[in-house]
């Protein structure tokens, strides 16, 4: 992996990316008329983010299964005493911003990116020869990216999970492919605050509430 001699080639990923604020982009931008290492780093970064932008996108999961995964957490939840005045609470999207994060055998991977949070890169145990998997994790949001991966069997998706200490894996709606080249990124969706592993298996198209498979990438968060 090259590295710019730059202290603000740190910033470089973002700005491919155009994850920087209009106020940051303008002074980057500024910068970059005056500092070939960061050009160069910009550059190098350019032709990964192309790459990634081939890799085959999130799959859109089945309201079936984001029913059936609400389902699951209300039933767990205790009964609760009705207070005055009830706060509604509403799922925050996720930042479609990215901080290009990590190398990987054929370019690099993009993370989230929220202003004034650095970003801390995971690399992922693969349970597949010749494959890597990391995750990018900014404040509670995180991102995982594979390559050197096979699309699980016909008929089958890779999903997402999340475990919290010794618990049962926790299904998420985060289904994903890889491309031909065996790249691929998905977001993991809410927040990973608390979370202790992202765990993905091979699981039914559609997705699963349990594991149904071993899993094939472990990330210790």
């Amino acid at each position: 992996m090259v590295v710019s001699g730059c202290e603000h080639g740190i910033d470089a990923g973002a700005w491919v990316l155009r994850a920087l604020g209009e106020r940051e982009a303008a002074a980057y931008e500024e910068h970059l008329s005056t500092c070939a290492d960061c050009r160069g780093e910009v550059a190098r970064l350019q032709v990964s983010a192309d790459a990634l932008a081939l890799a085959t996108e999130q799959v859109a999961p089945p309201r079936e299964l984001k029913n059936r995964i609400l389902g699951a957490i209300e039933a767990e939840q205790p009964a609760r005493r009705p207070a005055p005045r009830a706060r509604r609470w509403f799922l925050r999207p996720l930042p479609v911003a990215g901080l290009a994060a990590a190398a990987l055998a054929v370019g690099i991977a993009a993370g989230v990116l929220l202003s004034g949070e650095s970003t801390r890169t995971v690399d992922a145990h693969v349970a597949m020869r010749g494959a890597q998997a990391t995750v990018s994790i900014t404040g509670d949001h995180a991102k995982l990216s594979v390559s050197g991966m096979r699309n699980p069997p016909d008929g089958r998706i890779y999903q997402v999970w999340l475990q919290r200490g010794q618990g049962a894996p926790q299904p998420t709606d985060a289904l994903f492919t890889v491309n031909r080249n065996g790249q691929g990124h998905v977001e993991v969706p809410g927040s990973v605050k608390g979370v202790d592993t992202i765990l993905v298996t091979s699981e039914p198209r559609g997705g699963s509430l349990q594991p149904t498979r071993k899993p094939v990438i472990t990330a210790a968060v």
